[in-house]
């Protein structure tokens, strides 16, 4: 099965989303930024290495990852929780998803660059999609 189109038009509209991650029975939330890289199939996240997250998703890369759109005139409300495997980038790779990420959040550096800065990537495996009539469909890719 191929990325649902509600979903895709998230990844495309939406720069926010929040990341679960957890680590022995303790649950962790955080709002980030993110870059969907539609070649690669990847999410693109940055995070300070010594965070709550960073180590959590070192003792367990399972994550997930909810985007919204909260309604406006031209859209209804529509989320979708995704679930994947999240790596910190291969040395090899963290300079193209480092600027990827940069390019589509200007004026976000603090956030994204720096020694102590790491790239990490999300694989997505599996999700939900719900919308305002909580009619809720599950796919996997």
């Amino acid at each position: 099965m191929t990325i649902p189109v509600k979903l895709l038009t998230l990844l495309k509209n939406e720069k926010l989303c929040f990341l679960s991650t957890s680590h022995q029975d303790h649950p962790h939330v955080s709002l980030m930024n993110f870059t969907y890289l539609p070649e690669k199939n990847v999410i693109i996240l940055t995070t300070r290495v010594d965070t709550t997250k960073m180590s959590y998703m070192n003792h367990n890369p399972h994550v997930a990852l909810l985007f919204t759109h909260l309604s406006d005139t031209n859209r209804p409300p529509v989320s979708c929780t995704v679930y994947g495997k999240a790596h910190v980038a291969d040395p090899t790779q963290d300079n193209f998803y480092r600027q990827a990420h940069l390019q589509r959040h200007p004026g976000m550096e603090p956030f994204i660059m720096g020694e102590h800065i790491s790239v990490v990537t999300v694989h997505i495996q599996h999700g939900s999609i719900a919308n305002i009539q909580d009619q809720v469909s599950n796919w996997s890719l």
